[in-house]
């Protein structure tokens, strides 16, 4: 078996986790970019990856469960007064770090606390028979010690602890230990940088790339570069940046952390003021997606015809009559224009729109096209001046270059205008006038590119279902503005 699967022109290996390294590890399946659209290379690729595959499986067996979070140092001989005094330190450090396991956001190794009391269970209980890798660090009296407080905790009633735990500790101190050392190399990084810029649009890959750069550093703890990232949040709040931009930065931050093996438990922190900012930008605002009234929008468009460029005041006018996003629009070429035949064998013409990346498959649809609007398309489409074999990165580069020059217009034809006004509140007046003629807010999504609620599709993704609804929404949408 080769374990490899092909997702826009490139490969990736994708294997599987035994249940047991799946437990320890907190996920199912192994993911790796392998970087190449070549299959030959990508098999040779292949069995390297497969070699690193196997280390992280033998490391979670015997390092995740042989560390069994350290409890107290090697002994050096028999002696019989250390082990009986250092029973209970044992016991609350084990009780204390399983209670801790058992929270919402306490930080553990597998899925749930019922699957991390498990395996340690199964590793203590392995040291006590004397089977377990690392059963000579400690008297079988003291894995024993463990099992009881972690069957007790798992039972609902923990072992009464010498003394209440320190206020704020939240680790048992040698797990604490175990975490801060575990330091990761910018090499390790940039492997695990390169997997998610493959399944990302280059732009955003970009992005990301000079954020990671500016934010983090390596060598690094997961700690360290936690704080790394609220300290550039918190500077960025005080020059008066967005907190939903502050929080899309931190958050695509931590995305890109969480793909390092090991790595997965990893996230903002979720108290102080910076943390509360920070977590307050992830809301949706409605002041921030205001649609442009009616008369606003007919001072842009004709702001737009005074400048003499037909090609940007047509595609302003596509935008708003067919909800597109800019780019869906301004990075594509007359192939996006292709005819459909639907399941009754109705044929028509239609716009594909779609963003390009993998989480944004979902927004691909076709759009039927107005007899009238025809003309405006091709005029629209054919300025992208891009050959049919332009590479994915060369349209997305051509297509942000479009939108950064209709939006510096648009934002002449808004000056005196309210601050939350945009190029892109052309599609939210579209999705409020398709709310005005009577559509529901999964008909709107359809229209838009949103999934629907509690579902990967809705009726106008793929498939050949007729576009009879679609298109009268839409046709009602063009009257009110023409």
């Amino acid at each position: 078996m080769s374990y490899l699967s092909r997702r826009d022109g490139r490969y990736h290996y994708r294997r599987r986790f035994p249940a047991d390294v799946a437990l320890i590890v907190g996920r199912a399946e192994f993911r790796k970019a392998l970087g190449t659209a070549d299959r030959a290379e990508a098999l040779r690729l292949a069995r390297q990856v497969s070699v690193e595959f196997d280390k992280i499986c033998a490391q979670a067996v015997q390092g995740h469960c042989g560390d069994v979070r350290p409890i107290g140092d090697e002994l050096p001989g028999v002696d019989a007064n250390a082990v009986l005094s250092g029973l209970q330190a044992v016991v609350e450090r084990v009780t204390l770090a399983a209670v801790q396991a058992m929270h919402p956001r306490g930080q553990r190794l597998a899925k749930s606390w019922q699957a991390e009391l498990e395996w340690q269970e199964r590793a203590w209980q392995a040291v006590a028979d004397g089977t377990h890798i690392d059963a000579a660090k400690y008297h079988p009296l003291e894995a024993m010690a463990a099992l009881k407080a972690i069957r007790a905790v798992r039972d609902g009633s923990p072992m009464p602890l010498a003394a209440p735990p320190v206020a704020g500790e939240v680790r048992a101190p040698q797990q604490q230990r175990a975490v801060d050392d575990d330091h990761r190399t910018g090499g390790e990084f940039a492997e695990a940088l390169d997997g998610y810029c493959q399944r990302v649009s280059s732009g955003r890959a970009s992005i990301m790339r000079k954020l990671c750069s500016d934010v983090l550093s390596w060598p690094s703890t997961q700690a360290e570069q936690v704080q790394r990232i609220m300290q550039y949040a918190e500077g960025k709040l005080a020059s008066g940046g967005k907190a939903s931009s502050v929080h899309t930065q931190a958050a695509g931050l931590i995305t890109i952390l969480r793909e390092l093996p090991g790595w997965s438990g990893i996230s903002l922190p979720r108290t102080g003021a910076v943390a509360r900012a920070v977590r307050a930008g992830a809301g949706l605002s409605k002041d921030a997606r205001d649609s442009m009234p009616l008369a606003v929008l007919d001072n842009v468009h004709k702001s737009l015809a005074a400048r003499g460029d037909e090609v940007d005041a047509t595609a302003a006018r596509l935008l708003v009559r067919y909800g597109l996003r800019p780019i869906e629009l301004l990075q594509e070429g007359l192939d996006a224009l292709s005819e459909r035949v639907d399941i009754l064998g109705t044929r028509e013409l239609v716009f594909r729109a779609g963003l390009s990346g993998a989480k944004n498959s979902a927004s691909r649809r076709d759009l039927p096209v107005h007899d009238d609007d025809i003309t405006a398309f091709k005029l629209v489409l054919a300025a992208v001046n891009l050959p049919e074999n332009a590479t994915k990165h060369q349209r997305e580069r051509r297509g942000r270059q479009r939108v950064t020059r209709l939006s510096a217009a648009v934002r002449i034809g808004l000056r005196g205008q309210p601050d939350g006004l945009s190029l892109y509140s052309l599609r939210h007046t579209c999705a409020d006038l398709l709310r005005a003629v009577g559509a529901s807010g999964e008909e709107v999504g359809a229209v838009l590119g949103h999934t629907s609620k509690g579902s990967r599709a809705t009726s106008i993704y793929g498939g050949s279902a007729p576009l009879d609804r679609p298109r009268a929404l839409l046709a009602a949408v063009r009257n009110l503005l023409d």
